[in-house]
């Protein structure tokens, strides 16, 4: 991008860059808002000026992270929480790390943020951030360096791509609509007003529809569908692609509000069946049986432990012990041990939710996998539950 010249008007002031007073102050030619006494001082405090002048719609994530350093303030903008882990951070000191290690980089380092952008785009963030503090004396790293060495799990770079936030968009919406049977003379305006009265259950079954009817779409754990619609039931990715299309013979046999219906009276195993399209997974049967009203929290607790950007819940916390969890290490330290449990060749999710039940889940991982004596305390939690006297 182009670094904008200096207008031809003068005041008199400090330059913005470099603080010198004089009388020939002149702004910068784009927003008219930074004042400098030369062409060198503009092009100098381009990488920083840049973030203020250009529009608001052209910055990375990278450059409003640099905002938010530069204002000391946590950030709020949805990419920049999840591309730079914020999002993946469950103890509310991890925000506050994150935001000074990435102070260190731009504040005290002046690095440029399109130089953390083009790391962060091939998968190379860490080590940008190791690069940077590595080359500061030990004792001046201060201690979120150290944090981060032990946290680098929260900047490691998804494992899969959700393009759902771009497929959901007009053009699915009005696809969808003429799918179910909408009128195609309603315009997108008509449309969003209609269903804008519909309950929350019937628009979650009109998004999946969206995603359903777009060719390749592939479902990730971190999507609300994943579990709302019983795809964390199955074992493999091969199980999630039969359903899948499975989901694509229904809705192409049966109407929009057949489906809906079914979904939220938690029917869609008898919906399916009556179709000749059987489900047979115990998993995703007991899934669907619950939706939407209610699931078991070994369902939400395989969707935060397969998921990338998914939540520590209070259901998940209390019941799989994760409220024993006093920093992050040991919360991904435990994440990773129920994750084995469900990856195994024998997992099996009930089992697992009636061992929970018993207040067992130390007793039953040792069944399934080789697990560290220091997660038993860990692994304790609330249950069972005494039934107060009749």
């Amino acid at each position: 991008m182009r670094v904008p010249t200096l207008k031809a008007e003068e005041k008199e002031g400090k330059c913005d860059h470099c603080g010198r007073e004089t009388p020939t102050l002149s702004s910068c030619s784009d927003c008219r808002k930074a004042w400098y006494c030369s062409n060198r001082c503009l092009e100098d405090h381009w990488k920083v000026h840049r973030l203020y002048c250009i529009d608001r719609s052209e910055l990375t994530s990278a450059d409003r992270l640099a905002l938010a350093a530069f204002e000391d303030s946590p950030p709020r903008d949805t990419d920049v929480l999840k591309d730079f882990g914020f999002l993946r951070a469950h103890i509310p000191s991890s925000q506050n790390q994150l935001l000074d290690l990435f102070r260190g980089i731009f504040n005290q380092g002046g690095v440029d943020p399109r130089v953390v952008h083009q790391f962060r785009l091939d998968g190379r963030l860490i080590d940008c951030i190791t690069t940077f503090y590595e080359a500061i004396p030990e004792t001046n790293r201060g201690e979120c360096y150290s944090w981060f060495l032990r946290n680098q799990h929260l900047l490691v770079p998804p494992p899969f791509y959700d393009a759902a936030h771009e497929i959901l968009d007009d053009n699915a919406l009005q696809h969808a609509w003429w799918f179910i049977g909408g009128s195609a003379s309603d315009t997108l305006a008509d449309i969003k007003s209609r269903i804008q009265a519909w309950p929350e259950e019937k628009h979650r079954c009109f998004k999946f529809i969206q995603l359903l009817l777009r060719a390749g779409f592939q479902l990730s754990p971190d999507r609300p569908e994943w579990l709302q619609f019983g795809f964390c039931g199955c074992k493999s990715e091969a199980e999630e692609n039969r359903l899948w299309v499975a989901y694509l013979k229904l809705i192409r046999t049966v109407t929009f509000e057949q489906f809906y219906n079914a979904y939220n009276k938690s029917s869609l195993p008898v919906l399916f069946s009556a179709n000749a399209l059987p489900i047979t997974n115990p998993f995703v049967l007991d899934t669907l049986s619950d939706v939407p009203h209610r699931t078991k929290s070994v369902w939400n607790l395989k969707q935060f432990v397969l998921g990338y950007y998914q939540q520590l819940t209070i259901p998940v916390s209390v019941d799989y012990g994760f409220c024993n969890c006093k920093d992050e290490e040991t919360i991904y330290s435990l994440q990773q041990v129920y994750r084995k449990m469900f990856v195994g060749a024998n997992a099996n999710p009930l089992k697992l939710h009636d061992a929970c039940l018993q207040g067992k889940l130390f007793e039953h991982a040792k069944q399934l996998i080789r697990v560290d004596p220091k997660f038993a305390p860990l692994m304790k939690n609330i249950h069972p539950v005494e039934q107060p006297p009749a």
